[in-house]
């Protein structure tokens, strides 16, 4: 089932503007008609008609020659909202004509549109947390000839009685002891993930995951809670897809920041209390090398490309849960083994804290533009020596106070009044969101020629270019001449994503899984390459260089 986070009147016009082939004049018969029934509804059509193709939330309806046609659409809201479908209305009413009407004894709207020589007729109507569209299409000059029929369709429609995605994705709470509780949410993982993800068996095959469950259920009692935690995120990490991973709530993590650079893996920040080893390379922890580290955690991380598992493995190695489950350490305390640059190697005692690190001692905002201002969704920043204009893009989202819409027109004025040599667009931390946010700037972008040269145009990509800023970056490559630069992102360009979660309510955590494919590449490649490669450099962060737009103000 297809989740739908937000209809503009945009895509309201895409979805009721499918093109049909037109329909001849002759009226259906009205007496005979066949039933199908899904999950969520119940409709009758025509008994002459070919059987409904049926593609998840889509099914079609239509003649044999296809001359009237009708599409239902069920999508789940998500995130809910009662009154989601007043939401649209207010998007649409000024736009379009709105009718209420009844459809088959439920309160809905009508829309009517002449697109192409054709009339589609569009209902919409919302029960609980489903948003459902009919879709009829048929030529104009032969509308009054279906006008009975589509009626006498659209009133046989009725809801039936579905489970909300709430109550779907969240596990039945038990009665019993600690192995009874996670006993139960493991079986609801292995029942529920089969069902909701999008082909949830692409790489692992369905009797290595099963079997996999079997064995993980049959050792609960025998193992601690951070050890089970390692085994359902191995068991979730099997499946390949790096929007699919289980999630907890971390009780302690070591106050410690690192960053898997190219030679490495340093301690960027601290508490005060370690900060003297900030800008220390991590040799080991506990007598493990940082080696036989890394490989204990790459069966646990979901990741599709080294890139993604660097981030994470940075985010992972401070976890009480991970370093306890994979017998990294058996104690509270642990010994972090790090390296000066002079070689000399010191074993540093590191307790965990409730709340991590919350306050670090190197603050280096100021210092190296794209760490500036990470609260912020989007900013521009113009260096008026180089006359280079640095567009920083960290999340696919409207902010608070200043929509992206705003923020282009601001953006685009400051262009237009001022000589730009360089414009850099900055996508190294955006993990994603709603790739359509930045439709507004390409359009922008389209009517300033001088700007699109690709020593004049940078796109910046990095290991933190994730999801739908893959889709802004391949944007980018088809519609731009932008020359790439930065690290391969951690995103797979054919990648599953539109996330959803299981809420495990017995052990207080969760998994997450992916709701549709997206593949805009032919070749299936594991991450997007940008055409000059600058991969993070220690010596250059902690010399506050940012070695990307180094490279960029080299160019000539």
């Amino acid at each position: 089932m297809k989740i739908i986070k937000r209809v503009s009147v945009l895509s309201i016009l895409v979805i009721i503007s499918f093109l049909f082939v037109g329909c001849d004049n002759k009226n259906e018969g009205l007496s005979e008609f066949r039933t199908y029934s899904n999950d969520y509804y119940t409709i009758q059509y025509p008994s002459n008609w070919l059987e409904p193709v049926d593609d998840r939330n889509l099914v079609i309806f239509s003649t044999e020659d296809n001359q009237i046609s009708l599409k239902v659409t069920a999508t789940r809201i998500y995130p809910y909202t009662e009154n989601y479908i007043q939401e649209i209305l207010k998007q649409i009413e000024k736009d379009i004509n709105v009718e209420e009407c009844s459809v088959g004894g439920n309160r809905g709207y009508k829309i009517k549109l002449e697109v192409n020589d054709e009339i589609i007729t569009t209902y919409i109507l919302q029960e609980k947390d489903i948003f459902l569209e009919m879709n009829f299409v048929c030529q104009a000059n032969d509308y009054n000839n279906y006008q009975s029929l589509i009626n006498q369709i659209k009133n046989t429609f009725e809801f039936n009685d579905f489970a909300t995605l709430r109550e779907l994705n969240h596990s039945p709470k038990v009665n019993g002891d600690r192995d009874a509780k996670w006993l139960a949410d493991i079986e609801f993982i292995s029942k529920q993930l089969p069902k909701n993800h999008k082909n949830l068996f692409f790489k692992v095959e369905e009797e290595e995951f099963l079997a996999n469950v079997k064995s993980i259920k049959e050792k609960i009692p025998t193992l601690t809670d951070d050890e089970m935690i390692v085994e359902v995120s191995r068991l979730i990490a099997s499946i390949g897809d790096s929007h699919t991973s289980f999630v907890f709530n971390s009780e302690e993590s070591y106050p410690l920041k690192f960053y898997y650079f190219n030679d490495g893996i340093y301690l960027l920040d601290s508490v005060p209390e370690y900060s003297e080893y900030i800008g220390f390379k991590l040799k080991g922890i506990n007598g493990k090398s940082v080696e036989a580290i890394i490989e204990l955690f790459r069966p646990i991380i979901p990741h599709e490309n080294e890139s993604w598992f660097k981030r994470k493995f940075a985010k992972y190695i401070i976890l009480t849960e991970f370093l306890n489950g994979l017998k990294i350490t058996d104690s509270e305390t642990v010994k972090f083994i790090f390296m000066d640059k002079n070689g000399n190697e010191e074993s540093v005692e590191v307790k965990p804290s409730q709340w991590g690190l919350q306050n670090g001692s190197a603050d280096k905002s100021e210092k190296m533009l794209y760490l500036k201002n990470s609260e912020k969704n989007y900013w521009y920043e113009f260096l008026e020596e180089e006359k280079l204009l640095y567009f920083q893009y960290n999340v696919c989202y409207n902010m608070k106070g200043k929509s992206f819409s705003d923020f282009n027109n601001e953006l685009f004025d400051f262009i237009d009044n001022n000589s730009i040599n360089k414009f850099v667009i900055d996508l190294r931390n955006n993990g994603g969101g709603s790739a359509l946010i930045l439709d507004p700037f390409f359009a922008e972008l389209k009517k300033r020629k001088s700007l699109d040269h690709h020593e004049k145009l940078f796109v910046i990509v990095g290991r933190n270019t994730f999801s739908s800023a893959i889709q802004n970056t391949l944007k980018f490559e088809n519609e731009t001449n932008a020359t790439f630069i930065g690290e391969p992102t951690g995103a797979k360009p054919n990648h599953y994503g539109e996330v959803q979660r299981l809420k495990l309510s017995n052990t207080n955590t969760e998994t997450s899984y992916s709701t549709q494919y997206f593949e805009p590449l032919s070749e299936d490649i594991d991450s997007f390459v940008p055409d000059i490669i600058v991969e993070p450099n220690a010596d250059d962060y902690f010399n506050n260089i940012d070695s990307v737009m180094v490279r960029i103000l080299e160019i000539n």
